[in-house]
């Protein structure tokens, strides 16, 4: 049974040890619908244990060579990811699966927190008192939300892109301060000539301006 599937063992310790410890990997040997061999066994099998598959070789040789990701449940109930490649003998047979499965359940506890971190449900607006005079963090704050709303960055606004925002933050009149368009210039990387150009360009079109508003 080692034998047959003797080339594989090496590269299933391999996976298993990179992702060790959240990867079991697992070899079936179909003809015998036996466990061939597993590395990492979280699931608590081990080699000779039936595979339960019940397939015939013939009922995998019209299928993809790689089946998945998808999903499934370990014996704790846990999440686990897994991919199957199929083994063909030297006759292009269907003779055994590869199969790498991934418990990630301790990862979403990790993801879990970072989420609360990143996207709490309880923040507040900015609180008006402390920011209503400072025009830095109001610019920044007003910039931070057009771009979560188009699902933008700064490094991916084309040229219009910059103009709307450029728009976007005088209908919020935040260009009373000296020295707001050399703030916009330099977040945007762009000259500052350049940034009154387009400032310049949207107030002498106050009917679009008037109509962004609406």
């Amino acid at each position: 049974m080692r034998n047959k599937f003797s080339k594989y063992i090496s590269i299933a310790d391999a996976i298993a040890k990179l992702l060790h410890p959240f990867a079991e990997v697992a070899i079936h040997d179909l003809e015998k619908d036996r466990l061939a061999y597993i590395a990492n066994a979280f699931s608590g099998r081990k080699p000779g244990d039936p595979s339960l598959l019940d397939l015939s070789p013939e009922e995998l040789n019209g299928v993809n060579k790689v089946i998945g990701p998808y999903e499934k449940a370990g014996e704790k109930g846990q999440r686990i990811r897994s991919i199957t490649a199929v083994i063909k003998d030297e006759k292009n047979e269907s003779s055994g699966l590869f199969c790498i499965n991934l418990d990630f359940s301790n990862l979403e506890h990790a993801l879990e927190l970072l989420d609360g971190l990143l996207r709490p449900t309880d923040m507040e607006s900015p609180p008006e008192i402390l920011f209503r005079n400072d025009w830095r963090d109001l610019i920044k704050i007003e910039i931070r939300s057009f771009l979560l709303e188009r699902d933008l960055t700064i490094d991916t606004l084309n040229t219009e892109g910059r103009k709307e925002l450029i728009q976007h933050l005088e209908q919020k009149r935040l260009f009373y301060a000296r020295k707001s368009v050399e703030q916009i210039a330099g977040i945007l990387k762009i000259s500052r000539s350049t940034a009154y150009k387009y400032l310049n360009s949207i107030r002498k079109q106050p009917g679009k301006a008037k109509k962004n508003n609406q």
